[in-house]
């Protein structure tokens, strides 16, 4: 039975990680012939498009920030109001758009959080929260595991006090000085969309059927990536720092004289701030690349060499792909550990490692049987969790359960 045409406004930040596990969310809500409004940063605006959503594009300021700068607490004092920034603009570009126009429905990215959640509340209208990162609940708190990795934060930061002045101010603005922010923050919605397995989830087995675990939804996003393999035998080794990593010329280089003697074919992707030329010159068995199609690169690769974001920790998964993990930052390395916990990969807590440990973790976890088994069965597990049409039919069942106050168009 079909269910009724609604209008959905979708909160996004500009991170390619963010963004990427929605697309196939949002073509099959377009496809079943709901109205989807996306907001994000201009950079990934192309990206969304082919949905068929209506995407609105805002500068971003998290476009200018290097996240693996982010390794303190005193560091990490900025991001609240940076993210407070990112969604005030995103609202300011719905709002714009949308004029006297009022959605039927709200989805929002966890970092936006805030103004999601005041826009709900100031239209009458059910929300959806978008977890493309370790969710929380009282038996795993990511936020706490932060700061055992970065130590407690000085609740006198100023930059800290500064957020809680602006997002006081948010709140008043908008009618909503009855909600204290430890209100705000600690809301939970009575759905939430998880781009992972509820088998990969720390404490997976504690979270309520409100959130659902549809898996890192990369279908749509790769259906159209190609690459072949040079079709010299040699086995594929793909190394990315992602892309929120602007520079480090140093590691790729090393990669470059670890691996260029071995008989493996590399494909280093460098991404951001780095000119593939600066590693030149390079031996006939490594190509570089400013980007490559990740997924196609991973369906033929016996390794992966990543800094241990989340979604490239997934698209691996995905393709039952084996990964030495070098993660950077506090919350790559609670990736990279979920990652040893459950077998499927070796981490280097080492930002600069010698070529013998490189090639040693590279060794060791494609000799390894029971990695690439534990690998093919979370593959199994992600086959089997839904993806975007899941997450659509999860939807729906909370639009007709949560109908809200719906302004006409």
């Amino acid at each position: 039975m079909r269910t009724m045409s609604h209008h959905i406004a979708f909160l996004n930040n500009t991170g390619f990680g963010h963004v990427m596990p929605t697309i196939e969310v949002v073509a099959e809500l377009v496809r079943r012939g709901h109205e989807v409004t996306y907001v994000t940063g201009h950079a990934h605006v192309d990206k969304v498009e082919p949905t068929g959503a209506t995407v609105l594009g805002y500068e971003s300021v998290l476009d200018g920030v290097d996240l693996t700068e982010m390794v303190t607490a005193q560091a990490t004092a900025r991001m609240p109001s940076v993210y407070l920034r990112e969604g005030r603009e995103a609202v300011r570009t719905l709002e714009a758009h949308l004029g006297d126009r009022r959605p039927d429905l709200v989805m929002y990215d966890l970092t936006l959080y805030h103004v999601g959640r005041i826009l709900a509340r100031k239209w009458d209208v059910p929300a959806v929260e978008s977890f493309p990162a370790l969710a929380s609940n009282k038996s795993f708190s990511l936020l706490d595991k932060l700061i055992e990795k970065m130590g407690p934060g000085d609740p006198d930061n100023p930059a800290l006090l500064a957020f809680l002045r602006e997002l006081t101010a948010l709140l008043a603005e908008n009618g909503q000085s009855d909600t204290t922010i430890e209100d705000l923050m600690g809301r939970e919605e009575a759905l939430n969309i998880v781009y992972y397995t509820r088998s990969y989830q720390p404490a997976g087995a504690t979270f309520g059927d409100h959130y659902v675990f549809v898996g890192p939804c990369l279908d749509t996003a790769a259906a159209t990536e190609r690459w072949t393999p040079p079709g010299d035998g040699r086995p594929v080794m793909l190394i990315s720092l992602g892309t929120s990593v602007h520079r480090r010329p140093e590691f790729f280089r090393r990669c470059v004289e670890t691996f260029k003697d071995l008989p493996w074919h590399v494909v280093m992707a460098v991404h951001k701030g780095i000119d593939p030329a600066e590693l030149e010159p390079l031996p006939p068995n490594i190509e570089v690349r400013a980007w490559v199609p990740q997924m196609a690169v991973l369906r033929e690769a016996d390794v992966f060499i990543s800094h241990a974001g989340l979604g490239s920790i997934m698209s691996a998964l995905a393709t039952g792909t084996p990964m030495v993990l070098l993660p950077g930052t506090p919350e790559h390395e609670i990736n990279a550990q979920r990652v040893a916990e459950l077998g499927l990969g070796r981490v280097i807590r080492d930002t600069a490692p010698g070529p013998e440990r490189l090639r040693a973790a590279v060794q060791d976890v494609t000799a390894d049987l029971m990695t690439r088994k534990r690998a093919a069965r979370m593959r199994r597990d992600i086959d089997d969790a839904g993806g975007g049409a899941r997450a659509a039919d999860a939807i729906e069942r909370h639009l007709a359960a949560h109908p809200g106050r719906r302004t006409a168009p």
